[in-house]
Order: structure tokens, then sequence, then C-alpha cells
């Protein structure tokens, strides 16, 4: 009975300091933060086929384009990648048609392997001078 006790006074003395860090940080002037605001992350190179995990992709099994042995980099972030690392990306992606291209990012995403930083740039430009109809996966 003594430890429910005490719970529940942890809870109430956590709901009050909420209750007046709110109230402080109104009378600051501190926005409220809006949720159904879209924020780019911070690092995001706007290449939604890189960046984004649309959740149709969740039960989907990824597709290969001969290129299994990227999958040791799966986790890996983009900025630890060697320059060797990267010309391995870039030698695949300008192997592949057009049409094959988005479907390879999409491809990386699903099995969580990133791009490289030193090819992301040029990945993107590339990807924004195909057709549309090639842009998208």
């Amino acid at each position: 009975m003594k430890s429910l006790i005490v719970f529940i006074g942890i809870i109430v003395v956590f709901a009050i300091t909420t209750y007046i860090w709110n109230v402080i940080q109104r009378k600051r002037g501190v926005p409220e933060v809006d949720p159904d605001k879209y924020v780019r992350p911070e690092g995001c190179c706007g290449a939604h086929e890189v960046c984004e995990h649309p959740a149709d992709e969740l039960n989907v099994e990824p597709e290969y384009f001969d290129d299994e042995e990227l999958d040791r980099f799966e986790r890996k972030l983009s900025h630890e990648y060697s320059d060797d690392e990267a010309d391995e990306f870039r030698d695949i992606f300008y192997t592949l048609l057009d049409e094959e291209k988005s479907l390879w990012l999409r491809s990386l995403r699903m099995r969580h392997i990133g791009l490289p930083q030193q090819v992301k740039q040029e990945i993107l430009n590339v990807m924004k001078s195909l057709p549309k109809k090639h842009q998208s996966a």
C-alpha cells in the first residue's frame, strides 16, 4: 500500500512539474511545435526516393539488381563510406536502365542500405533529369 502511495505521488509531482514548465514556456513566448507541419530533417538531401520510407514497402520483398554484394553495407551511415565503396554504388547505378533506377533506390531503402554521401547529390541530379515516368517506384 505504501509503495502505491509513493507511485501516485511521483505521478502527481511529474504532472505538476510538466504543467508549470508549459506555463513558463508560454510566458517566455516559446512557440508550440505544430506536429502537422513537415520539417525536412537536418541534412536531408531532398532525394525522397532515398530518404522516405512508404508504408507500402513494409510487406514487400526487395528486388535485387545483381547487387547482393551491397548487403554488407546494411545500416551503414552515409558519411562512413570510403571512396572505393561509393564507387561500387556509382558503378551499379550507371549500369541500370533508366526505368530501373528508382526501383533500385527503393530496393536499397527496403534493405536498409543508405547511399554514400559521395554519390547522393549525383544520383539525385540524375533522377531529377529522368522523365517523370522513370522517377518514382
